[in-house]
């Protein structure tokens, strides 16, 4: 609310889980937890408008991976790119790592703009329970210091993972090289997930990367 007690937001954006956001022109967009990637859209970061979602069903390459999946996607990442703007995004059964990242592109952010339309770019990444000791879920990127792109993701089992992707984003560069940037050792054996560490993010101030978790 306002000096006046007014209440200006019109959405209640406490209430958007895992959220990002990103700016275009004289409008902020936020892209969050639920359905196809839910999105909100402020100019002044006080009133809100509930978007249409990134996605409005499953990609067929979804369906086929993970046949138990539903339109409910996680975690989503922004980053503009090559004049691109690429999000990447978890599909996933909660609590197993039966999860794949996938990714989708758009030239503007503007649903009222001409060129503007999601595209899906397919499979990054997927994780299978019994053959992968992580979970493929909550992408981040970042590039470095010498323009070259970072993938840091995932939640328990073994903690979160970094690799380098390829030039256009599309997937790992090959031979593939995998970091572990944390994880929390689990003093139940019994349990099949390591201690919980998610939602990974990295950035750049002064000489220094931090990762957040």
């Amino acid at each position: 609310r306002d000096v006046t007690g007014v209440q200006t937001c019109a959405l209640p954006i406490s209430n958007a889980h895992d959220p990002v956001m990103a700016k275009e022109g004289d409008t902020f967009y936020v892209f969050y937890t639920g359905g196809g990637i839910n999105r909100l859209a402020s100019k002044d970061l006080k009133t809100w408008e509930r978007l249409d979602p990134v996605f409005t069903e499953l990609p067929e390459w979804i369906k086929e991976r993970l046949p138990q999946a539903r339109l409910d996607f996680w975690a989503p990442d922004i980053i503009y790119h090559d004049g691109l703007w690429h999000i990447f995004y978890a599909c996933s059964a909660f609590g197993r790592n039966t999860s794949v990242i996938g990714h989708a592109t758009t030239p503007t952010l503007d649903p009222k703009a001409k060129n503007y339309g999601w595209k899906d770019e397919g499979l990054i990444m997927q994780s299978v329970p019994t053959k992968n000791d992580w979970n493929a879920i909550d992408p981040n990127v970042i590039f470095d210091e010498n323009g070259d792109p970072w993938m840091d993701f995932g939640s328990f089992w073994d903690g979160i993972k970094m690799f380098k992707l390829k030039k256009d984003l599309s997937g790992p560069v090959e031979p593939e090289e995998w970091y572990s940037l944390s994880r929390r050792p689990n003093p139940n054996d019994n349990k099949p997930t390591g201690g919980p560490v998610e939602a990974p993010f990295i950035f750049k101030h002064g000489d220094y990367y931090y990762l957040l978790v």
